[in-house]
């Protein structure tokens, strides 16, 4: 904001109009973009939580087929 004030200052001659983050109809920019922030989702966590469910299924399947072979040896 306080780079905004120096910039508008120098280049457009103290028009508070030629404002792009400070405008008074913008509203309050912080806000907005605290808000979506906490709407975006992290897709590596999504692929995370997938990846280790698919691993955790071929270990269930290879323990199986282990204790399979176990039985059938006896």
């Amino acid at each position: 904001m306080k780079y905004e004030d120096i910039a508008v200052d120098y280049f457009a001659d103290s028009d508070s109009t030629k404002r792009s983050l400070t405008h008074p109809a913008v509203g309050d920019t912080k806000e907005k973009v605290t808000d979506f922030n906490s709407q975006l989702k992290n897709p590596y966590k999504d692929s995370y939580v997938w990846i280790r469910g698919e691993q955790l299924d071929m270990k269930g399947m290879l323990d199986a087929l282990v204790g399979r072979e176990n039985v059938m040896r006896s």
